[in-house]
């Protein structure tokens, strides 16, 4: 999952991986663009106060620029501020704060006319700062960035041609490497993000998945189990849950080794994400070579149904280990189907499971046992309950 940086700007190798950090990087940086619209209001609509206090520069040259201040500025501004105040306007603080930017750049740029007209010769660097300020602050993409520096040059160049008094080399090379600071930074900005992005993804993936199954981890399942569990129970709508357990498990490790294992639970795995084809269907690892398995709005006739053909595809799967020796796959599988009400556990459930996954080991394996209980169960068998481990060959 590689970054390109191309001429349309940086992005994603996957489509889909581009779309979704889209939607996380425009929907964040919301203190940064607070923190460039105080800037922005500060500095600009500030200004006629501030410069005659600081830097004694005369009031006339202010009072020339009041009328583009208040008829061009300050409506960005307010749009701006408009634009953070509501999630639903959010999407619309990017143009905001980009047009607010170019205004004030623009403002700075007739008000340093204006003063080295005064005889107070200005800093041209001084149109820079807005610029800086939307490149680190404002979370915009590359080519916004490049952008507001493109414009930033163009103000600059018609600054330096229409200024009564030229200004030093010095100062248009500062100006000039303050402004490839800019694009270092709306780069580096974007670049930051997606590699964050991307570090948090696989950390949320890794938490929530199983890395070599591909189905979700116990507590994750257990967490996504809950709501289901509830809008059954809500909509009195019968919910199945599996208990798989593949047989003989142990033998396939010692006899092909642990990496014919592994194979034999990625295949497993990926068979498993295959039946879970709705939203409300959910597989999860429990841990070794034991599955949890729970589809939604099927009864135990439907399960049956779908066992059985979940059996079928594990039986016909292909797995081999490095000398290409052939393994065979089969589970053992415990069935529960209910409607649930408001005091079944998940718990419950999975324990009734696990119960008749050990009992269709005791028959012989390669076999499913289903619960004929039509009502969910609330009570959990008791610690002192005789375990089924305790068989020889029982659980390999």
């Amino acid at each position: 999952m590689g970054i390109h940086v191309r001429l349309s700007g940086i992005r994603f190798e996957s489509d889909a991986t581009e779309r979704a950090f889209r939607e996380s990087f425009r929907n964040g940086g919301r203190l940064g663009r607070w923190v460039l619209l105080g800037s922005v209001a500060s500095l600009t609509l500030g200004a006629p106060l501030m410069g005659p206090l600081l830097l004694g520069s005369p009031h006339t040259a202010y009072q020339a620029q009041i009328d583009w201040m208040w008829l061009i500025v300050a409506p960005m501004i307010a749009f701006g501020f408009v634009t953070l105040l509501r999630r639903e306007w959010y999407a619309w603080s990017t143009p905001a704060m980009f047009a607010m930017s170019v205004a004030g750049i623009l403002y700075l740029s007739r008000l340093t006319l204006s003063l080295t007209a005064a005889g107070q010769p200005q800093p041209l660097t001084a149109l820079t700062l807005f610029t800086l300020l939307f490149c680190v602050l404002s979370r915009a993409r590359v080519l916004a960035g490049l952008t507001m520096v493109a414009l930033t040059l163009t103000v600059g160049a018609v600054t330096v041609q229409w200024a009564t008094v030229p200004f030093h080399a010095r100062d248009i090379f500062v100006f000039l490497f303050m402004c490839f600071i800019g694009i270092t930074a709306t780069t580096s900005v974007e670049m930051t993000a997606r590699r964050a992005w991307l570090a948090r993804e696989a950390l949320i993936w890794t938490a929530t998945y199983d890395g070599l199954s591909g189905v979700l981890v116990r507590g994750a399942f257990e967490e996504h189990m809950e709501p289901v569990l509830r809008q059954a129970a809500r909509t009195r709508t019968s919910l199945c849950l599996l208990c798989l357990d593949i047989d003989h498990f142990k033998q396939v490790n010692d006899q092909y080794g642990h990496l014919a294992g592994d194979e034999v639970i990625r295949c497993v795995g990926e068979e498993l994400r295959v039946a879970c084809q709705r939203p409300l269907d959910i597989a999860g690892r429990m841990g070794g070579d034991e599955f949890l398995v729970a589809f939604y709005d099927v009864d135990r006739e439907q399960a049956v149904v779908l066992v059985e053909r979940l059996q079928t595809r594990l039986r016909r799967l292909q797995v081999r280990d490095d000398q290409l020796a052939a393994i065979s796959v089969t589970v053992s599988i415990g069935v529960t189907a209910c409607v649930p009400d408001e005091q079944t556990k998940l718990r419950d459930l999975v324990n009734q499971a696990d119960h008749l996954m050990y009992q269709a080991k005791r028959q012989g394996r390669d076999q499913y046992c289903c619960s004929s209980v039509v009502s969910p169960p609330h009570t959990t068998p008791s610690a002192s309950e005789p375990h089924d481990d305790s068989e020889p060959g029982l659980r390999t």
